[in-house]
């Protein structure tokens, strides 16, 4: 997959380093062009952040529910005739978190398990996650188990409470927010589970009917928005801004204040207070114009 064919609306989230710390900067995709990703406007403090070196950038595709890794190799504001955006750039294939991994899914139901077939000793347990190949647990620190044992697991789950029964082996141990939990690999995959993990990699995803088209010009449809953003694209124009700020993983942090040349003694709060208020004196003048006539 192309960074250009990911899907409207999805979650971007770009990972940098300003001298050695690591910053998240989140935003929404707008739609693919053939030169990468327009994303929605990324700022800090009224300048245009751009990225200038390689930077890991994750999605969250709404297409397929998936989440995508790439590196980009610039991040920069660009103008069009709807306004100005930011422009992804990326020449390597975008690849799916975890390809190679079974898919996890978070369950969070209480359930009962029997250890070594011990049917008259049941257990209360916490079915933390489940995938196709194994199942997490959270159990009572009372309750002891070691590597090799079978625990035979039982819980319900979905608006009709469906009963799933599955039979497991302790392969690990570990903790969840220092709670005592086992890690399980699954002996028996019936249809009833498989049933389970479909629905819940399905609830991850928008239907391609769903997947609303970005509205820059209503009366257009998209692929004539699409085509128009590249006409502007190409022409390299700057937005209209007086500075972009530019991030960098060595140097001074741009992030100082000291460093944001265009602050002045009042801050942006302030600044827009302000104008609320005049906005609102401007609007009792005309109210008081008004009752006089």
């Amino acid at each position: 997959m192309k960074v250009s064919e990911i899907a409207n609306g999805s979650e971007v989230k770009i990972h940098a380093a300003i001298s050695g710390h690591s910053i998240v900067v989140m935003t929404e995709a707008i739609f693919g062009v053939s030169a990468g990703l327009l994303v929605k406007p990324m700022e800090y403090f009224g300048k245009y952040m751009q990225f200038l070196e390689p930077s890991s950038v994750s999605i969250r595709n709404k297409r397929d529910g998936r989440v995508y890794k790439f590196m980009s190799t610039t991040i920069t504001p660009v103008k069009t005739r709807y306004g100005n955006f930011h422009l992804i750039r990326s020449s390597s294939a975008l690849t799916p978190e975890n390809s190679r991994k079974a898919e996890r899914f978070y369950i969070e139901k209480l359930g009962l398990i029997s250890i070594n077939g011990n049917n008259m000793d049941l257990k209360n347990c916490i079915v933390h996650d489940i995938s196709m190949r194994g199942i997490s647990l959270l159990v009572d620190n009372t309750t002891s188990l070691k590597l090799g044992d079978t625990i035979d697991v039982m819980f319900r789950y979905g608006a009709m409470l469906h009963n799933y029964e599955l039979s497991t082996k302790v392969v690990r141990n570990f903790e969840v927010n220092g709670k005592k939990a086992v890690g399980c690999s699954i002996s028996n995959l019936n249809v009833d589970l498989i049933g389970l993990l479909v629905s819940k990699k399905n609830e991850g995803k928008t239907k391609l009917d769903e997947i609303p088209e970005t509205i820059l010009n209503p009366s257009i449809p998209e692929k004539d928005q699409i085509k128009e953003v590249e006409e502007d694209i190409a022409k390299d124009i700057i937005p209209e801004r007086p500075r972009t700020l530019t991030i960098s993983s060595v140097g001074t942090n741009p992030f100082d204040p000291k460093n944001l040349e265009h602050i002045t003694d009042k801050t942006l709060r302030q600044a827009k207070q302000e104008e609320r208020m005049a906005k609102q004196a401007k609007e009792i003048e005309n109210l008081l114009d008004l009752r006089d006539i």
